[in-house]
C-alpha cells in the first residue's frame, strides 16, 4: 500500500461549510453525522491529493496527517480523516499534532520534522509527502522530512496534476555564499 503524509489545512473546514463559530464548539466533540456532509474528495485539498497520488502509485493510499496544535487544525484534521473514509478516497491512518506550531508561535519546529521523519520511517510501501496543503512553514519542514527519509515529495495543482519536487540538499559546503 501506498504512504501519504501531509499537513491538514483549514480550507477543510470551508469545504464542510464549517464556520469558525461552529469550529470552535466542535472541537472537542464527537463527530456524528458530518460524514453525510462530507463534499466529494475533489472539493477537500487533501483528499484531491490522495486521490491524485493514488492514481500516480496505482492503487490505494493510506493517509496520515500532521496538523498543528490549534483547535481549528485539530478539527480539520478529524473531518478530513472522516472524509477520506466516508468517501473512499484513502484509508485514514490518524494524525500526529504538533504542539506550539501556529503562527507566531515556531519553537516546534525541531518536534515537527521528527515527528514527520518518525511516521515516515514506520510507513511500509512507496512512501509520499504533500507540500499541497497545510500552513506554508510546515510544508517547508514536511520537504525536508521527505526528502531525508527518501520520500517523493509532490505537489499537486488544481487539476490533479502531481508534480515531483527533486531532492535538494542542503549543506553549507553547496551554497556559493559559504565558500
Amino acid at each position: 500500500m501506498t504512504y501519504l503524509l501531509s499537513a491538514v489545512g483549514l480550507s477543510a473546514l470551508k469545504a464542510l461549510g464549517v464556520s469558525r463559530e461552529e469550529a470552535a464548539r466542535l472541537a472537542g466533540s464527537k463527530l456524528a453525522g458530518f460524514a453525510e456532509r462530507c463534499p466529494g474528495p475533489g472539493k477537500i485539498a487533501e483528499l484531491h491529493v490522495a486521490l491524485a497520488v493514488s492514481r500516480l502509485a496505482g492503487g490505494p493510499v493510506e493517509l496520515e496527517l500532521i496538523a498543528t496544535d490549534t483547535p481549528e487544525a485539530l478539527l480539520a484534521a478529524r473531518l478530513v480523516l472522516l472524509c477520506a473514509e466516508a468517501t473512499g478516497a484513502a484509508r485514514p491512518l490518524g494524525f500526529v499534532a504538533v504542539k506550539r506550531f501556529a503562527p507566531g508561535s515556531y519553537d516546534a519546529t525541531a518536534q515537527l520534522l521528527r515527528a514527520a521523519l518518525d511516521r515516515l520511517g514506520r510507513a511500509r510501501g512507496e512512501r509520499f509527502v504533500s507540500i499541497t496543503t497545510g500552513f506554508n512553514l510546515v510544508a517547508v519542514y514536511l520537504a525536508l522530512a521527505g526528502w531525508m527519509a527518501g520520500a517523493r515529495v509532490v505537489y499537486v495543482d488544481e487539476g490533479g496534476g502531481v508534480h515531483e519536487v527533486p531532492r535538494v540538499r542542503v549543506a553549507p559546503e553547496d551554497v556559493e555564499i559559504f565558500k
